[in-house]
């Protein structure tokens, strides 16, 4: 007879724990809004499934690929750029600085988490003179050309740019 009992109990034990919790989630909820404003009880927000997908969204280091000769920050935004190379400058929001990108050997280079104009992007395109390097949207085509030597205009902005081939 014992045998019997225990599964019972058993099955019986986990029912009543079960309808325990279910019945204190309204409780609580009762309770919470029924308190005073001296009370300081913690509180729990709830965000709603339906929000955006921005909540909570972290932010992401701008990558190029393949990767670039050499990769540096600068805080303030000067840089400089040796012979021979392409180095274009972006904000990275992980790091709160700038960083530059020396672009040396000749391929084309996808772009990732690269935005900003202004003062948040640029390029010094100190390869040999003459040499084109072209600057491409998300469709393919060419954005910008930038001759050596040059430097990007003031109104520089990443956001069109996917790509850049130096040479």
């Amino acid at each position: 007879m014992q045998v019997r009992r225990k599964p019972a109990g058993l099955v019986a034990g986990v029912g009543l724990v079960i309808g325990g919790l279910l019945a204190t989630v309204p409780a609580q909820a009762a309770a919470s809004a029924d308190r005073s404003v001296g009370d300081t009880a913690p509180t729990v927000t709830v965000v709603p499934a339906a929000a955006p997908a921005e909540v909570g969204v972290r932010a992401t280091a701008p990558t190029i690929s393949p990767a670039a000769e050499r990769v540096r920050y600068v805080t303030d935004g000067t840089y400089s750029c040796p012979s021979g190379r392409l180095c274009a400058r972006v904000w990275d929001p992980t790091q709160g600085k700038y960083k530059v990108f020396d672009l040396y050997q000749c391929k084309t280079y996808s772009l990732s988490y690269w935005s900003g104009g202004g003062d948040g992007g640029g390029f010094k395109n100190s390869q040999t003179d003459g040499t084109v390097a072209r600057f491409y949207n998300s469709s393919g085509a060419v954005a910008h050309s930038s001759t050596a030597p040059d430097i990007a205009p003031s109104w520089w902005n990443w956001d069109p740019i996917w790509k850049i081939k130096n040479c």
